[in-house]
């Protein structure tokens, strides 16, 4: 199994021909791989649903994956005959979306009150289980200050949150870091463990690839965690493993030697 950040990790945003043939070779490798051998791969991203679809139309993905998560795993979907569905058991653990908007709210609330204002992010739809915003960079002293209180200020909710740097070639500002809040029962972290569990997958066994700090988890939670070549400098100061190759290159390299070394070189990978 294999889990695979969507920007700038699997899909390059300003992709050459080159990263444009490699990611297309790696199509057609996890097409083969799947049918032949069982791989199951799919994104797990902080962008939702619609926007992850219409990236993939605009830059002519030819295939979905076996699963899909979006919105920092608040929404879980399953390919079946080719489209995608939700599933339902994951599903039935998620919150109130009412009551997850007002503890984040109060959270809110509670940091504009000492002076820590934090920014809504476009693109979130009302309904959404994670609530997203920015908080502006000023200096490393000031920084570490403002993003304890955000933790300090979420767990005090009962909240679980994503601060990671944010990472202008996926269209953030430069000047400002992420900051999700979402229910602590959802993130990469817990779909990964979830998605091994239903699949009987021991997380030792699978793969994880990812550009950014909001990837980390993700990748420690699985016995291959992979950053790729042209990750954050705040993410590659933080995870021990880096391809020398970007994109879904990195992505294509590592699973094939990956599996062919899992499987003693018995299998033609």
């Amino acid at each position: 199994m294999a889990f695979c950040d969507f920007d700038e990790t699997y899909l390059a945003h300003s992709a050459t021909e080159r990263e444009r043939a490699c990611r297309e070779a790696l199509e057609d490798y996890l097409a083969e791989a799947g049918e032949r051998h069982g791989l199951l791969f799919g994104w797990v991203t902080g962008s939702p649903l619609p926007s992850v679809l219409r990236k993939a139309r605009v830059h002519g993905l030819r295939t979905l994956p076996h699963f899909v998560a979006c919105s920092l795993g608040t929404e879980l979907l399953l390919s079946d005959g080719g489209e995608l569905r939700p599933d339902p058991d994951w599903q039935r653990l998620l919150p109130n979306v009412d009551s997850l908007g007002r503890s984040a709210g109060a959270v809110i609330q509670e940091l504009s009150d000492i002076g820590v204002g934090l920014e809504p992010q476009p693109g979130r739809a009302p309904d959404s289980l994670v609530k997203s915003y920015y908080c502006r960079s000023r200096d490393p002293g000031t920084d570490a200050r403002n993003l304890a209180a955000v933790r300090e200020a979420a767990a005090r909710g009962a909240l679980g949150v994503n601060v990671s740097r944010c990472n202008p070639a996926a269209g953030d500002p430069a000047d400002c870091y992420d900051v999700d809040l979402l229910p602590r029962t959802c993130g990469k972290r817990q779909i990964v463990q979830y998605v091994c569990r239903k699949y009987g997958i021991d997380p030792a066994d699978a793969f994880a690839f990812g550009d950014s700090g909001n990837d980390l988890e993700m990748l420690a939670t699985v016995g291959h965690g992979v950053l790729v070549g042209n990750c954050t400098e705040e993410a590659r100061s933080r995870h021990p493993r880096v391809s020398n190759r970007c994109h879904s290159d990195a992505v294509l390299t590592t699973l094939r030697t990956g599996l062919r070394a899992i499987r003693g070189q018995q299998q033609p990978w």
